[in-house]
């Protein structure tokens, strides 16, 4: 028999992921039209919050504390890392934080799922640059 905690703490996780499914569905069609400001508060403010401190909607109902975007360069000595988090946010990488798949691969939801073309494919890694650039300008370095 689960704990009344254990039963909270599911059903803070199941809505979370609910809700963190609908922006997916929702979003991932109108990517195209999007810059990376927009991109980031359509894809990934539910769960980094809207500053990128990890503090959104859904970061609590998740097993791994949600990363402040907004550090990235002051983790790594001052430089933004741009091409690892193009490769996070793709699919190439998977961090050890993410332990799971708890972070979508946003790569093949900006990509679609109907067949292999390139000009998509490469539409999709502009999308990602987008986000990237938008991560790059919100950085906190002091």
């Amino acid at each position: 028999m689960r704990s009344c905690a254990g039963t909270q703490r599911l059903r803070k996780y199941v809505c979370g992921m609910l809700a963190f499914m609908f922006v997916v569905v929702c979003g991932a069609g109108r990517a195209a039209d999007m810059p990376g400001a927009e991109l980031y508060r359509e894809f990934c403010a539910s769960c980094h919050g809207l500053a990128g401190h990890g503090d959104g909607p859904v970061a609590p109902s998740l097993r791994q504390k949600v990363p402040d975007l907004t550090l990235l360069a002051r983790r790594r000595g001052g430089t933004f890392p741009a091409e690892e988090i193009h490769q996070i946010i793709d699919g190439r990488s998977t961090p050890r934080a993410h332990g799971s798949a708890e972070m979508p691969v946003w790569g093949w939801e900006f990509y679609g799922f109907e067949g292999e073309d390139a000009t998509r494919r490469r539409r999709a890694a502009e999308l990602i640059d987008q986000l990237v650039e938008y991560l790059h300008s919100i950085q906190v370095v002091k």
